[in-house]
């Protein structure tokens, strides 16, 4: 994958550009949050994980570890279904949490899962070869996620529901982290089948 990202500078820099908008909402909506505004950190603090892995692997492609970020993502992966876990079964007991804080967090353990599958190419003979079509329908279903997200974002009563707790306007700062998430994860596992 390190090849790809070097290969493809300009777009390599847009997507670490966009990582940084996305952490830094993610960081806003964690400390500051706004009056109408709900804030789930379990969510947000995944996303702001996701990011920095996301923006570690992109800025320095070469001097990543894939080792590390097999173990990192893998880490990532289990903590959030563990989360999923404990927040499906609260919602089974207790209905009164909303169904969007379990997606958001069904959401980011399905993109760790993605990453860490691209990551399998990287140390191994087989490369991409090893990744073969799952990882087109991964990132298939993160372009088509982002699609959906951007045609039904002013759309109060048909948004896009795999998006974070927000409240308020349907145009709020959990879209723009949702969308750069989609694109990066299918970036990644574009450029881990380009590898």
């Amino acid at each position: 994958m390190a090849e790809f990202v070097q290969d493809n500078g300009v777009m390599r820099w847009l997507v670490v550009v966009a990582f940084v908008v996305a952490a830094l909402i993610v960081v806003g909506r964690l400390t500051r949050p706004r009056a109408g505004q709900r804030v789930d950190a379990a969510a947000d603090g995944a996303h702001l994980l996701m990011c920095l892995v996301m923006l570690a692997m992109l800025i320095f492609p070469v001097a990543s570890d894939p080792h590390a970020m097999r173990g990192i993502l893998t880490a990532l992966t289990v903590a959030f279904a563990m989360l999923f876990g404990e927040r499906l079964f609260r919602l089974r007991r207790d209905p009164a949490p909303a169904p969007d804080e379990l997606l958001a967090l069904g959401y980011h353990t399905v993109a760790a899962a993605a990453m860490l599958y691209a990551m399998g190419g990287h140390g191994t003979d087989h490369g991409a070869a090893a990744l073969g079509w799952p990882a087109f329908a991964l990132a298939a279903l993160f372009v088509l996620d982002a699609l959906l997200v951007l045609g039904t974002a002013g759309h109060r009563s048909r948004r896009w529901r795999w998006v974070h707790p927000s409240g308020g306007h349907p145009l709020t700062s959990a879209l723009v982290p949702h969308l750069v998430m989609d694109i990066g994860t299918a970036f990644m596992l574009i450029a881990a089948i380009g590898q």
